[in-house]
């Protein structure tokens, strides 16, 4: 049950400018102390800012912070965590070359006299933390980059309690973890406020937040909304209303209708793609104008499958025929000549240039076909970034603005991290250029994402497929079904 003590954290009047943009507009509201406060709102809404400045990231133009009854006056993230704030952000800042223990312990508490570190210690307390999470079948002495990422992500978490802060901030902490992993961290978080701490938590999964949360505070256009109580009365079609001020309801993951594609050609062929420890024996078809949809549960190979389709990752067997011509190079150079596009699932690492202004990250792969005798034609750089971003929506300063400085929003997880206004933006591009006669293969953990798009789908299980799904077959038992049954998905191991 959430704490009563009223104010603990107290936002006043907080505004914040980023050149011509007002990321937030006089936001007020107040935190309890030992509760699991929801955020939530659109992108461009403010919550990332917000949360930002709480941490120190960012500091204010307007209005104060007040923990505990003390204005925070100083803004670093070195003062907020002396203040006892602790961020898990949506992106890991985790050290991939040091080891589990490492990393829940990067201040390293455990020194001798000497100032060396006391490594048995160091590793039994990390083992200590592991066990309480639930996470035993880690060994605090493997290095984090042999961990998958629903693994790396709860390393984080458990470095921020590890900690023991006054105010936990979780920004979309569940992006990347399968649902044994999600049910363990809920229940986790539900007995640290239990136990008194006051957790921020910012999802676009509503289940999750009507789960998880006690109290949810909307956000839109860099506004506050309204905060309200999570009763037996509050429901996912009342916070979409408050979220995007209209119903999106009959758009947002409704099940799709299955068109027939019964002539299409079969425009992209998979056969027997095998990969060393990796896949084996992956064999599909895509038709043009097809939606085919990849589905499996951490550890399942999808993400390995992506990347080896479009030659991230060597193969070590098996082919791909484009338009039934069988492809000797399948290289990402190769690729992207045929019109084969890839989106990452991770933009921080592979999918941007985080330091390049959007106009160039939007127009990347025509780069080429915009430049003469090497130099690029600005003129049309830019009128072709304009297009796209009133196409899509794009809340954003300026087209010099680097991707660093925007919020989230990736086709393997396609809206992994992205708020519900922008899915149901993306869903109906997706299904409007599928009309279009474009092949689409979309890698997805949301269920009900994967069936409101998807005209056939695939399951996947232990790097192989478990069974394929159409039509009115396309349920979430059923997928559930193939992806688990007889399978305990132990958490951790190699990505």
């Amino acid at each position: 049950m959430a704490g009563s003590t009223e104010g603990f954290l107290k936002i006043k009047g907080i505004s914040k400018r980023f050149g011509a943009v007002k990321a937030l507009d006089d936001v007020s509201f107040q935190v309890r102390k030992g509760e699991i406060h929801a955020i939530l709102g659109e992108n461009g809404a403010g919550k990332s800012t917000l949360v930002k400045i709480i941490m120190g990231e960012n500091s204010p133009d307007l209005g104060e912070i007040e923990l505990e009854g003390v204005t925070i006056k100083i803004f670093s993230p070195l003062h907020a965590r002396s203040c006892g704030i602790q961020m898990v952000h949506q992106e890991l800042a985790l050290f991939e070359n040091m080891t589990v223990a490492e990393n829940i312990f990067p201040w390293v508490q455990f020194r001798t006299r000497l100032n060396t570190v006391k490594w048995k210690k160091l590793n039994e307390e990390a083992r200590k933390r592991l066990v309480s999470f639930g996470l035993e079948s880690l060994d605090p002495k493997q290095p984090l980059r042999d961990l998958t990422f629903g693994a790396q992500q709860m390393t984080e978490i458990l470095r921020c309690l590890s900690a023991e802060p006054k105010i936990l901030l979780l920004d979309e902490p569940t992006s990347g973890l399968n649902d044994e992993e999600v049910t363990r961290l809920m229940s986790t978080l539900k007995k640290l406020r239990d136990n008194g701490e006051t957790i921020l938590y910012i999802s676009h999964k509503l289940k999750e937040i009507l789960d998880i949360a006690d109290r949810v505070t909307i956000m839109r256009d860099g506004r506050y909304i309204v905060t309200l109580d999570n009763d037996e009365k509050l429901t996912e079609h009342m916070l979409i209303d408050s979220m995007v001020g209209r119903d999106l309801s009959s758009s947002l993951y409704s099940h799709k209708t299955i068109r027939s594609l019964g002539g299409n050609e079969t425009l992209f062929e998979a056969r027997h793609l095998a990969k060393k420890n990796g896949i084996r024996d992956i064999s599909f078809q895509v038709r043009r104008g097809e939606i085919l949809g990849l589905y499996g549960l951490e550890g399942s190979g999808t993400d390995s499958l992506s990347r080896v389709i479009f030659g991230l990752e060597e193969r070590s067997g098996g082919e791909i025929l484009f338009k039934g011509k069988r492809m000797d190079d399948i290289s990402p150079e190769a690729m992207i000549a045929n019109k084969i596009m890839y989106l990452n699932n991770n933009r921080k690492l592979a999918g941007l240039l985080l330091d390049m202004p959007t106009t160039e990250n939007i127009a990347m792969p025509i780069l080429r076909d915009i430049s003469r005798f090497s130099f690029i034609g600005y003129k049309k750089l830019q009128d072709i970034s304009e297009t796209y971003v009133r196409k899509f929506s794009i809340t954003i300063p300026s087209l010099r603005t680097k991707p660093r400085n925007l919020s989230g929003g990736n086709l393997d997880e396609p809206t992994r991290g992205i708020d519900v206004g922008a899915k149901a933006e993306i869903h109906k591009l997706l299904l409007s250029i599928a009309e279009q006669g474009v092949s689409i293969i979309a890698f997805t953990s949301e269920l009900p994402e994967l069936m409101g798009l998807s005209d056939r789908v695939l399951v996947m299980k232990k790097m192989e497929i478990a069974g394929e799904l159409t039509g009115e077959g396309i349920t979430e038992s059923a997928i559930m079904t193939l992806a688990a049954k007889g399978d305990d998905h132990p958490i951790g191991g190699t990505a």
